[in-house]
């Protein structure tokens, strides 16, 4: 399984910029959760009741009582060095490299391989769906922000994959300048521990209180000590500036440019800060 999806981020023509000369994506971590892992069913609480258990997401998918157990499979896909190097010079919005990820890595090659994974799942004669292409995944307005109802950085986190940070990104081994994705089977694979104190255990500032470099790097002034203005970064990242700059920058308008400033440039970009922290 983790060999199938580390040759598909190496191989993939879909993982490959002829503009940048080079991958979105670098080699991917890969874990497991349990489906059954309680922390599933707490998210309709933390995150909010329409957010799917993996059995809701199974039985939605094949039908009533044809949940049996199985896993929930995590992946962080960390962004290429060459994207992340032109995005730490951006002060007001994302770079060229950047606006690109947001199309061709994020809509195009991750949705790939979702479907990737599921497919040799099914082949082996299981079931495995990717809950980002159900046609009931969706994402709701509330006065705090936008909610899914399937969020890949909560499941990366019960599958012990890093934690949460001021921004509300999500801090890996690899950094937080990365990609999620998920699929539910009910193939039994071996959980992976989660190791962390907190759920910002990965956070420099909220674990140790002597960073808040992303504070300073939002063009918008989203993100403080008190944490992350989803609204203000979501006009920002998705508004029409935005998806003017993914037009002219090759990528498709509809997409947006993304921004990544908070990603770039920061202690936490492309490693966990608090293996070496003091």
């Amino acid at each position: 399984m983790i060999e199938v999806m580390k040759a598909f981020v190496k191989e993939s023509p879909l993982n490959w910029s002829d503009v940048l000369q080079g991958p979105y994506y670098d080699e991917p971590i890969i874990q497991f959760a349990s489906a059954d892992d309680p922390l599933f069913e707490e998210y309709k609480s933390i995150i909010g009741p329409g957010h799917a258990t993996p059995k809701e997401l199974i039985e939605r998918s094949f039908g009533s009582g044809t949940y049996n157990g199985g896993s929930v499979i995590s992946i962080v896909l960390p962004i290429h060095e060459s994207i992340r190097k032109a995005n730490r010079q951006q002060k007001e919005r994302a770079s060229r490299e950047w606006a690109l990820l947001r199309t061709f890595g994020d809509e195009y090659f991750l949705k790939a391989a979702r479907i990737h994974l599921t497919d040799y799942i099914i082949n082996l004669g299981r079931l495995a769906a990717a809950p980002l292409d159900a046609d009931w995944y969706g994402i709701t307005s509330t006065d705090t922000g936008p909610i899914s109802n399937w969020s890949e950085r909560h499941v990366a986190y019960a599958a012990g994959l890093g934690t949460f940070s001021l921004n509300d990104g999500f801090i890996s081994e690899k950094g937080i300048a990365i990609r999620l994705l998920s699929v539910v089977t009910d193939l039994q694979l071996p959980s992976d521990p989660r190791s962390a104190a907190t759920h910002t255990g990965n956070c420099l500032l909220c674990s140790k209180g002597n960073c808040g470099v992303c504070i300073t790097r939002c063009p918008v002034q989203a993100i403080s000590k008190n944490g992350h203005d989803k609204i203000a970064c979501m006009k920002f990242v998705y508004g029409q500036g935005s998806r003017e700059w993914a037009a002219q920058s090759g990528g498709e308008a509809t997409s947006g440019a993304g921004c990544g400033l908070c990603q770039t440039k920061v202690p936490c970009e492309s490693r966990n800060p608090m293996r070496n922290a003091k």
